[in-house]
């Protein structure tokens, strides 16, 4: 069944770019973070800056408080092992940076993540050219990703890093669906930003509700993250994969659920950059528009 190209009115309001409010006109760059550099006459005259990428949420990982506390160390060290940090750049211009998790797929270990990284910053409906993406992994330091897979309509993105296997990652496809999942609404939501690699998780709980959503594959969690916490997973209390994370501040924290995500890896296999497909027929979700 053909379909017709997504727009993406709905992805910029749960995913607002970064921008500037201006009191009056000033004058700058750009800094590495792809964000105004402020002078002394825009901190003067009160520019703000929001959306950003770096802003953490919940409670850090090893202070011992809050849904830590309850996590135990095997589950919490197991997060810190899993959960890394990405960031795109355009030259020396850094355009997003969310949160992935590694995941083992397709016979290697891959980091699944949302596809926000790498849309064009002015073309939400196309990748992003000349684009370079760094993650940035516990204990390791920055590498080089590459994209291997994408799908631009579900925002969900795969990117290697070559060369290199972290000591554990998460088998989201080796697990059988647990219907205790679903008779248990309390989650955890994880994230790690970009710069300081500083690792952070929140607790809330899920719901069936779709909100304001076109797509009934969404659904929310009560989970308060920030923009750091895009592309993040969601698991329960036992360490299970749950869904991906995306972000909206009004209505609540939407994710993607396990199966829809397991059921997309399966179309990637075989493929190689897969820049938009619509998978209409096999998920039945948001309408294509013009």
């Amino acid at each position: 069944m053909s379909c017709r190209p997504v727009t993406l009115r709905r992805y910029e309001e749960i995913q607002p770019r970064p921008y500037m409010h201006y009191p009056r006109d000033i004058y700058g760059d750009l800094d590495s973070l792809g964000y105004p550099k402020q002078s002394t006459t825009t901190i003067r005259e009160g520019l703000i800056l929001v959306n950003t990428f770096e802003e953490t949420f919940g409670e850090v990982y090893d202070s011992g408080k809050g849904v830590w506390s309850r996590l135990g160390k095997t589950i919490s060290n197991h997060f810190h092992q899993v959960v890394v940090s990405l960031a795109a750049f355009i030259g020396e211009t850094r355009i997003f940076a969310c949160t992935g998790l590694f995941i083992d797929w397709n016979g290697c270990t891959t980091i699944l993540t949302s596809a926000s990284l790498i849309r064009d910053p002015n073309d939400g409906n196309k990748i992003a050219e000349n684009l370079k993406i760094e993650v940035n992994i516990p204990n390791e330091g920055c590498k080089e990703g590459i994209l291997q897979h994408c799908n631009l309509h579900y925002n969900v993105a795969l990117v290697d890093v070559e060369k290199f296997r972290p000591l554990c990652s998460s088998k989201i496809l080796e697990e059988q669906w647990d219907p205790r999942i679903l008779e248990d609404p309390n989650v955890v939501a994880v994230g790690r930003c970009f710069k300081s690699g500083v690792l952070m998780a929140t607790h809330g709980k899920r719901t069936d509700w779709s909100g304001m959503l076109d797509c009934r594959d969404l659904r929310y969690s009560s989970c308060t993250i920030t923009k750091a916490g895009i592309g993040g997973p969601l698991f329960d209390f036992k360490g299970r994969f749950v869904g991906m994370n995306f972000y909206d501040k009004k209505i609540g924290t939407p994710f993607v659920f396990k199966d829809h995500i397991c059921r997309l890896l399966a179309q990637f296999e075989g493929k190689r950059y897969v820049y938009l497909e619509c998978l209409f027929d096999v998920f039945k979700c948001m309408p294509c528009e013009v």
